[in-house]
Parts: structure tokens; sequence; C-alpha cells
């Protein structure tokens, strides 16, 4: 009876952690896999809705193959688009965590939206289990608010000064050093206590994973109780995702570690970075 009712939920990855911090490079890879499917950074579903923005792809939702028949199912004439869109952005907005922490009370209209949004996507994409890498970590504890939902977090990490240089290139979101440190210490404080008090989440390094990709890709696989023999591609195909970063405009990408942070930051910052940084780099056993 027990396995029953498992097999009816709907079973999500969840990435969460600092942006910046390789999700958009392994939720690709994942992708790879035949019982998983990378939806990308389900937070900004409704925003690429209702904005008409383009699937990885370079086509509309409504144009892509794999998010047409999603979205002409679960858009319906009394669908309130906007309305849901600014519950959804409000209610997981960072403010939110220290509550979400500490209490299991659930907004019954967001609980409707992402079992319907889940459901619709589970009816079209046959894969066991559907990659979202949000980050937020106020949707990672809404959604395992959901009894219909069997939510299996990965909170990635990086060294602070890879994520700086990686904030400093002019796309998407650019932060300058100071404000990209605070967001590092506040991101990785709330995602260090969730993985603590959460058994159903690891902590991956991003450069362990770039490193040893098949190592960390069987401790995943090992933490999803899936029995599988991680043999990995030369190259993986970028899935049709939503968000994620300038690396999803490619057909292929390969697993690299990016060090451009030890050529383009001078010695002097990298030692100031790393002492600002130093509760998460000396926990994680990054080296000075």
């Amino acid at each position: 009876m027990q396995k029953a009712e498992s097999s009816k939920k709907i079973n999500i990855i969840y990435l969460l952690g600092p942006g910046r911090s390789g999700t958009t490079l392994l939720a690709t890879v994942l992708d790879n896999f035949s019982n998983i499917c990378t939806l990308g950074e389900m937070h900004q579903f409704l925003e690429h809705l209702q904005d008409e923005k383009e699937c990885s792809c370079g086509k509309k939702l409504e144009r892509c193959p794999y998010w047409s028949d999603i979205i002409s199912n679960l858009v319906e004439k009394d669908f309130e688009l906007d309305y849901y869109r600014n519950l959804s952005e409000n209610l997981e907005e960072h403010h939110h965590i220290p509550l979400l922490l500490i209490t299991n009370k659930e907004n019954k209209s967001y609980s409707i939206l992402q079992k319907k949004i889940f459901n619709n996507i589970k009816s079209f994409s046959k894969e066991k289990w559907k990659v979202d890498s949000s980050k937020y970590i106020a949707r990672y504890l809404r959604l395992k608010q959901q009894k219909e939902f069997n939510v299996k977090g990965i909170y990635l990490t990086r060294d602070v000064r890879g994520v700086i240089n990686s904030f400093h290139k002019k796309v998407q979101t650019p932060k300058k050093p100071l404000s990209a440190i605070l967001y590092y210490l506040v991101i990785n404080f709330f995602s260090e206590v969730v993985y603590r008090l959460d058994k159903n989440v690891i902590k991956v390094k991003y450069e362990d994973f770039t490193q040893n990709p098949e190592k960390i890709l069987q401790r995943i696989f090992n933490h999803l109780g899936e029995q599988k023999s991680v043999k990995l591609p030369e190259s993986h195909a970028i899935p049709h995702i939503i968000g994620g970063n300038r690396m999803k405009r490619n057909k292929m990408i390969k697993i690299s570690e990016d060090n451009a942070w030890k050529k383009n930051i001078s010695r002097k910052k990298q030692i100031i970075y790393y002492f600002c940084a130093f509760p998460f780099m000396k926990l994680n056993n990054y080296k000075l």
C-alpha cells in the first residue's frame, strides 16, 4: 500500500543555493539520464508565460515542442495568470524563509497552483524525476509542504571568488563584489540550515562535481534511491529549460570547471573576498 501511494507522488529534484554555483550545468547533465527531465528555474514559469519569453530552444513557450501541450492544457478560461504570478513571486521571496523553517502552514492558492502545474507536466512528461533548478529556498520549503510531492534537495555551493567573478560578467543579473558577498552569505546561511535540518537534502560542491562528475552523480542517485551505473558522454544536450544562465543558448555543453577568477581577480582581492566569506569558505574546506 505504501509503495503504491509513493508511486503516485510527483518526484522533484530541487537544486537550491546561491546563483552562479553550477545549477544549470548539473541540471543539464541530469537531464541526459532516461528517467530524469530537467524543467529549469520553475519560479520563472509564470513570468515566461505571461511575458511571452523564450524557452532555451529559442521559441516562445506556447510554440515550444515541449511546453506547448503543457501550457494549452494548463491555461483555462478562468486561469488568473496575473494573480498567480504575483502570489508566487511574493510567497517565494527570501524574507519568508525563517517562518517557513518553523511552521508548516501552507498557502492553499499557492499549493493548488503548484499541484496543477506539476500534474500537467507529469501528464506530458513521463520521466520519473523532474528537476527544478529554481534555487529559491522559500520555494523549496513550500514545495516540501505538499503531500503529493516527493522532493529531494541538492544544495550546491561554490568558492565565493568564483561566484563573484561570475556575477561580475555583464550578463543576466550582475552584482558588484560587496553585493555578491552579502548575497552569498545570506543564501548559504539558509541553505546550510535547511541542509542540516532536512535529511532529504545533500550538499554538493561545484568544484567536486566538475572535477569528478561521475562520483558526484553516483552520490546523487544514491540519495534519490536509484540504482544506476554512471557513464557520461563527452558532451550534453541542452534540454527545454526555463531560465538558466547564458550556456543554455548552446546546443551542447561539456563539463569543465570555471577557474577564471584565479586570473581575473588579483591575489590581494582573492584574500579579502575569502575572509569576507570566511565561515562558509572554512566550513566547505576552500583554500586561501
